[in-house]
């Protein structure tokens, strides 16, 4: 088998779905790893909009660090996270780099 560098012409790449789903693997790979470290993941979670998740997630985060544990927050709301507002931390900026994002 003879390896194919990924040129990112995806368009033009005779090899795009086979490259496509190795990029994934490698990806979801990675997510596994790194999620694997984390002992303990709670969702707040609901499918509809102003039930409170914002404000249950930063109470129970900040319950959870007076007790001295290590909590973090994904805010999935891509229209409007709020988890930021609430935490006076909106105009900070996460550092960025190959491996992730960290807060």
């Amino acid at each position: 088998m003879v390896a194919v560098k990924c040129d990112g012409k995806h368009d033009t790449c005779s090899s795009r779905d086979s490259c496509s789903r190795r990029v994934l693997d490698l990806q979801d790979e990675k997510i596994r790893k790194n999620m694997s470290k984390i002992k303990h993941k709670i969702g707040i979670l609901s499918g509809k909009g102003g039930v409170g998740k914002s404000t249950v997630t930063v109470n129970l985060a900040a319950a959870l660090n007076a007790m001295g544990k290590k909590v973090g927050i994904l805010d999935g709301d891509i229209h409007g996270p709020n988890i930021p507002k609430m935490l006076g931390v909106e105009d900070v900026q996460p550092h960025v780099d190959e491996h992730g994002i960290y807060p």
